[in-house]
């Protein structure tokens, strides 16, 4: 791939279609502050990196390689489109996020784990004490390490119109929170533009305590 057609990837995967999820990153910054990002199973989603200063991602698949071998124009792609001073820190390795990863171990502030199965599991080791792990409950991998007496549940984000927005001081029983959100409306739509991505999802924002 050329640089050209690395952004335009991206672009049209995600920003074309309303993928992007740009506010959910936003609400997430602006409500916890972190800093350091762990993203496995990333594909080539770097919305991540307009918020957050410091993103490590992870991804096995081939596409993701070319894509970030790309480093330079990706991170000058980036750095026009940041929402922070400081310059942004890429990193991708090309590898399977179930195995150790040649990173340190409670060194992130954030983990993100949607729609690739394991992660919560294999990577929740990565996250510092008091850091925090996103997900969108994929395969009920929230509800699997909500059993971790370690972890707990410190917020639910979810779309409401046009906006993301934050439910904080969640008391319900885990099961009562899925069915509440549960999603009863097709995540795509036609548009005068095409298809578009209609965020149905409920967020999970899981807090590691030790």
């Amino acid at each position: 791939m050329n640089s050209d057609r690395n952004i335009d990837s991206y672009k049209r995967f995600y920003v074309d279609i309303n993928f992007d999820r740009a506010g959910l990153f936003e609400i997430l910054k602006k409500e916890y502050g972190c800093s350091t990002v762990l993203y496995p199973g990333c594909s080539i989603h770097i919305t991540p990196s307009f918020y957050f200063q410091h993103v490590v991602y992870v991804d096995f698949s081939k596409m993701a390689k070319e894509f970030f071998d790309d480093i330079h124009n990706i991170l000058n792609y980036i750095n026009s489109n940041k929402k922070y001073k400081q310059s942004a820190y890429v990193q991708f390795i090309h590898g399977d996020y179930t195995k150790p990863l040649p990173v340190r171990e409670v060194n992130f502030d954030l983990l993100i784990a949607l729609y690739a199965d394991g992660i919560t599991q294999s990577c929740k080791k990565y996250v510092k004490p008091g850091g925090i792990i996103l997900t969108n409950n994929h395969h009920g991998d929230a509800e699997e390490l909500l059993k971790d007496c370690t972890i707990t549940i410190d917020g639910l984000i979810y779309k409401k119109g046009k906006k993301y927005i934050i439910e904080k001081d969640v008391n319900d029983d885990f099961a009562d929170i899925i069915k509440r959100h549960r999603k009863t409306k097709k995540d795509m739509k036609n548009t005068a533009k095409g298809l578009e991505y209609v965020d149905n999802q409920c967020y999970c924002v899981l807090k590691k305590n030790k």
